[in-house]
Parts: C-alpha cells; structure tokens; sequence
C-alpha cells in the first residue's frame, strides 16, 4: 500500500496539536515524511516479525528467534510455520554448518589468492566510502580537558584534515558532555569530491529541520551503507540535492561553491570547495539507471568468480551466523535487520554508484570495519535482535549513534565546516585567514589520519603544528601510519619472510599447542585455519625496535622541535597500537585478549594489525591544572 503524501501527516498532526496543546508537545514528533524502511514506509524502531512476502509483512514485533539459525524473529508460531517456505534456503545454508568448508578445500586445490592473476584487468575505479579503522573520539575528555571538572569546558575548535566519512566526526560529538555550554566549530576535509560531497548530504540529512531524528537517522544509516534506498528517502534526498546545489548554491568567481545550512539547533553546517567537485555529485544524481541494473554491478563485483577464493578466506574466519548475516547483505545490498522486508527498497542508492551504474565501493570492503563490535551487538540486543544477526545489529546501532549526534547539534552550539582541499593547501589558507571561523588558526585537535603516509612527518608537521592551540595543554596533533612497515621486511610479521618461523615459535611455547596444530599444518597452504593464524600474527608481533627505527628515520623528534612540539612520552586520546588500552603500563607491548574480544575487535572488526598511532603536543603546552578552557 503507498504511503500516504507527507503533508497529510503533518496536517493531521496539526490537528491533533489543536486538540491537545501545542505547547505540549514537540511539532517535529507529528510529522512523518514517509521516507523510512519498513513496508508501510514508517521507521524501525524495534525488530519486527520476519513473516513477509512481496505482498504482504506482519506488522507485529519479532519476540521468538529462529532455534536453528538465530538469524530471524517472528511474533508466533504460527508465523513462523507460514514463513519457512521462504526462509529455509538461508535457514538450511551450509554456511550456517560448523563443519563449513571454503570451495578450494572440498575441490583439493590451491586458493587462487596465492597466485595472483599477473594479465592485465580491466580498471575499475573506486572510492574509500566505508573506511577500513575504527572510529575513535578525537576529544577522550576523560583523560584531557575533562580532568579539571571544577572548570566548565570552553570553546573546543577541532579539524578532520582527511576524513573520508563522518565517523571519527559522530564518535566526537557525541562524547561531548550534554550539558556542555560552549561553543563548538569543526572543521571537516578530504580530497575527493565524492567523499565530501556524501558527508555533506548525509549531514544534510541528518542536521537540517524536516524529518524526525528518528527517520533522518535511518535515512543516512542506508545512504552510508545500503545500495539501495526506500522509495519516498530517495526521492527525499533528490529534494536536498536540489535545494543544497541547484537552488542557491553560490558559484563564486573563483569558481567556488560556497554553501550555509541552517541546522535544528543553534548552529549552521557550511561548505567551501572547488565548483568542480559538485559536477561528479550532480551527474551521479541526475543519472537514470535503475535499481535491478546497480545491483547486478554490486554482485558482479563482490561476488564475482575469480574472488570467491578471496571471499570464503573471509567467511572461513567468521563464526556460522555472522557468515550469514554477511551473505543477506551480499545478497540484497542493503543493511537491514534479517528479518525485515526490502520490498520497500526500490531506488538505487547513486551516492555508491558511478554516472553509468558501477558499483564504486572497492571488492574488501566491509560496513562493520570501523564500528565496536561490542557496542554494535548491545545496541541490536536493545532494539531486539540477535547477536548472531552481526549486521542487523549494525544497522540499529549505526542509527542510534547518528540520531544522537543529530540530537547533541541540535541542543550544543556546533558549527560544522566541510571542505575539499588538500590538506597541505587548507591548512596554509587556515593561516592566512582563508576561513573566517577558524581565523585564530588556534584548533585544539588536528586528525591528520594517514597523512604521514603520503606527505612525510615533516611536512605533516609544518603544515598543521603551527595551528595548534598553544594555550590549551591538552592540545594535540593525532596521526596514524598504515605504511611505516612496508620497507621493513622483518617489521610486521605476517608480511615478512620469517611469518611461519613466528608462527612455530607461538606454537612451541604453549603447551601441548603443537600437537593440535599438526592437523592444521598438514593441510599445508590450503589450511583455512593456517591463513587466520598467520593474518593474526602481527597482534602477537613485538615489533617495537622497528617501529623506533622508522621514528628515527623520519627524524621525528627534531622534526617535531622545529615546530616547538613533542612526541607524547604517554597518549591521551588513542593507544599507540589495536588492542593495548590507553592506562596499559608502558611495558605492555603487545594485545592481552581473550578469543573473543581478538575475534571482535581484529577478525570482524577489521582492525589493521600493524597500524601505529603517534600523539604530538605543545613543548611548552604548560600545566595541565591552570587550564580554563577559553579557546
């Protein structure tokens, strides 16, 4: 049944008002825009009853799992009964075995991974749009300005200086204390037009007075994720594009597209980027392919033959339920509870897709990598669903952690300032006073990411350490390395030629680990279990003389005093590798896991293994205790 057209929604919530007080009530709670993922094209707010077909869904919650998958929930037997026809091929997978084995093993072959292709492919481009590490709070208020609880907290001003998607953005804000009274400006830029010109929409979305929190959240949940988007939210996001960039966008005589948008709150979202990046966005929006032709591209290209080698190394590391949860989402593209209808996901998602309908998001990609898996599975448990439905959870917890930061903008004071400039050139225009709101050139956390891959320390530090806040202690430069181990061969384990001698060691220094292992290497290089063993081994690697070496290398601490700044002795925000808290003592050098916390955080989670993280401060940033906070 079509949705009813929003105005009559928000007139009959008009009425309603008038019957019961408009001082009562809160306006925006009455007004749907028809734009969520249900059937009924309402929002999904709970876990409902996976009794579905194309033409007809249960409207009723799901309260009883699945016994033999856990995957689905219905309301009652009875809808369970009329159900299975259509759930038994995913109920009845072989991936849902424990005894699951990938192809290459039950064929007796080599994996085709361990001999790459060396003829020439046809190029297809793509673009970072999910990220491949964990989000982190760039502020950790807790362990900096947070300590002086007898001092409000001032002014914050805070850059992203490459930031591909929103996450270290959303994790940031919503780790702002709700009380908080001062005023906050951050600075959001990447690059690629695409990236830029996505977060803008999505925060858009998000931040811009319409929609509930409620639908904005589960709106921008699928535009990050899903290839496919519900009827009435694409047709909803065709509106935004056409009021951000074809309605009154200012195109400058230096060919700028310069934008402000009013928010729910207080404060206002702003763009500044070169005119040429929104021709990409408008061309990708204003193309006509349909829903059936993108997702045939998607599937060519994730689960194309020549990587399902690649593809089941992959699902043989993960446990049985999760290895289905990720299969609905190759199936249908879209991220969604197991048990919930798609029937209303009619549109392409164009934000993951080329002019022509090619799937842009790369072959590895995976929507979890980034998120806390732990959280990730509280958040679905809230709403309802199954732990073993790892995606389905995904999808609750992704909305919850958006409707709250669209919730903190709306109460805080909180500019945000999306550009797309190289980092080395925005940074020199911050100073010159480019950007009037950051004219102080005064930030309290600079995210450079990996910049330090493709500019060098040096240059990273020129280009941001004079931008630092000198008066706030607590001020920081925050950087990661993906690449400082690639011409060091002995520096990460898994890389380098000595990984089966690691790998026998491990094993000889447990006790009785050796014999269970004899299994494991008897199937030699066809081993599932050997791949997840040597992929794990950098987390079990002491590679700290390595990682010294590269500092030196890079001349780290007089790069870092020609700026007046100092390596951290100790990090306040992020630890200095995956899986070592931030209170580790500084003599743990490697991970303390238990299988699973290893499992969520590196096997599902995605966490880079050899990825360091490095903290630079102010000389003379002063004692920690005088700070009041006024930026």
């Amino acid at each position: 049944m079509a949705a009813k057209p929003w105005y009559r929604a928000v007139l009959a919530g008009f009425r309603k008002l008038k019957d019961r007080g408009a001082d009562k009530v809160d306006l925006q709670g009455l007004m749907s825009f028809g734009i969520g993922s249900s059937p009924t094209s309402g929002t999904v707010s709970h876990l409902m009853c996976g009794n579905a077909t194309n033409a007809k869904s249960c409207p009723s919650q799901g309260l009883y799992a699945c016994e033999q998958c856990h995957l689905i929930k219905y309301c009652s037997e009875k809808c369970k009964a009329q159900h299975w026809s259509k759930h038994r091929s995913y109920c009845l997978h072989p991936y849902l075995s424990e005894t699951w084995q990938p192809m290459w093993v039950t064929e007796r072959r080599d994996p085709s991974f361990l001999y790459p292709s060396h003829l020439l492919t046809l190029y297809r481009p793509t673009v970072d749009f999910w990220g491949d590490l964990p989000a982190m709070d760039c502020l950790r208020l807790q362990t900096n300005e947070g300590m002086n609880d007898h001092r409000p907290l001032g002014d914050l001003k805070l850059c992203f200086a490459a930031s591909g998607d929103i996450r270290n953005l959303v994790q940031t804000v919503n780790s702002l204390p709700s009380d908080y009274t001062g005023y906050c400006d951050i600075l959001l830029n990447d690059t690629n037009p695409v990236l830029v010109n996505r977060n803008f929409v999505i925060l858009f979305v998000l931040l811009s007075s319409g929609p509930s929190l409620e639908e904005a959240a589960e709106l921008a949940t699928h535009l990050m994720y899903s290839a496919a988007l519900p009827g009435g939210g694409a047709e909803y996001v065709k509106r935004c594009i056409s009021f951000i960039y074809e309605s009154t966008g200012e195109f400058e005589a230096d060919l700028s597209f310069q934008r402000c948008l009013n928010t729910r709150g207080e404060g206002k979202v702003y763009s500044v980027q070169p005119s040429t990046g929104i021709k990409r966005l408008l061309e990708m929006f204003h193309s006509t392919y349909p829903l059936n032709s993108a997702l045939k591209s998607m599937k060519e290209t994730t689960m194309a033959p020549d990587r399902l080698d690649s593809n089941e190394k992959y699902f043989a590391s993960l446990k049985p339920s999760h290895r289905m949860s990720f299969q609905r989402f190759r199936d249908t593209g879209i991220l969604a509870p197991f048990s919930l209808s798609t029937v209303n996901f009619t549109q392409p998602n164009r934000f993951l897709f080329s002019p022509q309908g090619v799937w842009l998001v790369p072959e590895d990609a995976n929507p979890l990598f980034g998120w806390d898996v732990s959280g990730v599975q509280s958040s679905g448990i809230k709403h309802g669903t199954s732990p073993e439905d790892i995606l389905g959870c995904l999808f609750f917890h992704v909305k919850d952690e958006f409707r709250e930061f669209a919730k903190r903008v709306k109460e805080l004071r909180i500019d945000i300032h999306v550009t797309s400039f190289d980092a080395g050139i925005l940074s020199k225009g911050i100073t010159i006073g480019a950007l009037p709101a950051f004219e102080d050139a005064s930030f309290d956390r600079i995210l450079t990411s990996n910049l330090v891959d493709h500019v060098g320390l040096r240059t990273c530090l020129s280009d941001w350490g004079p931008l630092l806040n000198r008066e706030n202690p607590y001020a920081s430069i925050l950087m990661q390395t993906k690449a400082w181990h690639t011409h060091r061969p002995h520096a990460a384990a898994q890389w380098g030629p000595n990984a089966m001698k690691v790998l026998m060691e491990k094993c000889n220094k447990i006790p009785g680990l050796e014999v269970k292992m004899k299994s494991v290497f008897a199937q030699g290089v066809r081993s599932p279990a050997l791949f997840r063993l040597v992929e794990s081994l950098d987390a079990f690697s002491e590679n700290e003389d390595a990682f010294q070496e590269y500092l030196r290398d890079q001349d780290t601490h007089s790069s870092a005093a020609a700026f007046d700044l100092q390596l951290r002795a100790a990090h306040r925000v992020h630890p200095r590798r995956f899986g070592i808290p931030l209170d580790a003592p500084k003599w743990q050098k490697l991970p303390d896991l238990s299988s699973n916390e290893f499992y969520d955080l590196f096997t599902i989670g995605g966490a880079n293994l050899p990825v360091r993280f490095l903290e630079f401060e102010s000389i003379d940033c002063g004692s920690a205790s005088h700070y009041s906070g006024d930026s």
